[in-house]
């Protein structure tokens, strides 16, 4: 994929110019001259030959003559002239349709200019899984041409600056902890998106806001606030659940275990906010591995980690807001199934250790 060519081509004012003689040569060889000069005007419109796909941007109200500089600049057209006559020749030179194209040299000026009038535009249609996180956002995003994945990772640092349009992220921090700061991890919802190619990470950031504003409505809020909590503790915990949890059933009791451990005053030992620390996902952590110096970790850290480690789903985010009202303290997922089993002692939670996890 590239975004503009390199290479090198005839100039089309040369082209014009003999395009211009062979109009004056019409006029002395009358319809055998036709013939030649739909025979060079048709030689005009094959197709430049092979190459990448050619990602090229027309902008709203571009005139004709302006998109066919811009393909014969491109290296996609081999006339800009020839072009402009066959669009005006079929009457739609005032019908190309403005977008994000991805054209291949190997299509000829005639099924360029049809995908422009009836805009097969290129935008991408993504889809970002949830319980991935921000670097996994960035590395699907530049997979599929939609922006730099540093670029991406870059934008998401602003939080200050996005707080002052999205009030909904207000309660998160803005100083560094133990050397940390806080990113918009959490806040992008994940979902399905259309981009173009080569969009603006802001664009990309703003759009995964506006639907985690769409998600988190009125109703949650009120939850929220009834439960005497921060957008951003809600958020954490839901985050928490999404990989703590496989099966929907099991979200509402697993987030009673948080809350009732923190209300215990007991660490959470969530094994996944240990993985986000390190940036590494390990099945079962060693004893060293949880100690991992991180306000993350919350094996060496009480209450709630310093922020999400993920984007999580709807379902995530109910059980967050409306727990299951327990006395567990302790869960163990099926190594198999993924089922989980609560437990509200040590020994008990011991027991299905052995059973469901082995050694």
């Amino acid at each position: 994929m590239r975004n503009r060519s390199n290479q090198t081509r005839p100039s089309t004012r040369k082209t014009g110019k003999l395009i211009a003689i062979i109009l004056l040569l019409l006029v002395v060889f009358g319809a055998t001259g036709i013939f030649s000069f739909n025979y060079f005007i048709g030689q005009m419109l094959e197709p430049v030959g092979e190459g990448e796909l050619v990602y090229v941007q027309i902008e709203d109200g571009a005139v004709i003559s302006d998109v066919a500089e811009t393909l014969a600049e491109d290296n996609l057209i081999r006339d800009a002239f020839a072009f402009e006559m066959l669009a005006k020749k079929e009457n739609t030179a005032n019908q190309i349709q403005s977008g994000y194209y991805a054209f291949s040299p190997t299509e000829s000026a005639q099924q360029i200019l049809d995908r422009l009038v009836s805009g097969d535009v290129a935008d991408a249609t993504v889809t970002i899984p949830e319980g991935r996180n921000i670097s996994e956002f960035a590395e699907i995003l530049e997979e599929k041409n939609v922006c730099d994945a540093d670029a991406f990772i870059e934008e998401t640092k602003k939080v200050a600056e996005y707080q002052k349009n999205y009030p909904i992220l207000s309660s998160i921090p803005l100083t560094e902890k133990d050397g940390v700061s806080r990113t918009l991890e959490g806040y992008l919802f994940p979902d399905t998106y259309s981009f173009s190619p080569d969009t603006e990470p802001a664009d990309v950031v703003t759009a995964m806001l506006d639907r985690f504003v769409e998600v988190y409505d009125q109703d949650y809020l009120k939850q929220t606030k009834e439960m005497g909590k921060t957008v951003d503790e809600i958020v954490i915990m839901a985050s928490i659940v999404e990989l703590e949890t496989k099966l929907v059933e099991d979200k509402a009791n697993a987030a009673s275990v948080f809350y009732n451990r923190i209300a215990a005053n007991m660490p959470l030992q969530s094994d996944i906010t240990v993985d986000y620390a390190r940036g590494e996902k390990t099945a079962v952590l060693t004893t060293e591995q949880t100690q991992f110096p991180s306000p993350y970790n919350t094996y060496i850290n009480t209450g709630l980690p310093y922020g999400p480690i993920c984007s999580f789903g709807e379902t995530s985010l109910e059980a967050a807001l409306y727990p299951a009202e327990t006395n567990y303290l302790y869960f163990v997922a099926d190594m198999n199934s993924g089922k989980i089993y609560f437990n509200e002692t040590y020994e008990e939670h011991l027991q299905d250790v052995e059973k469901y996890m082995g050694n």
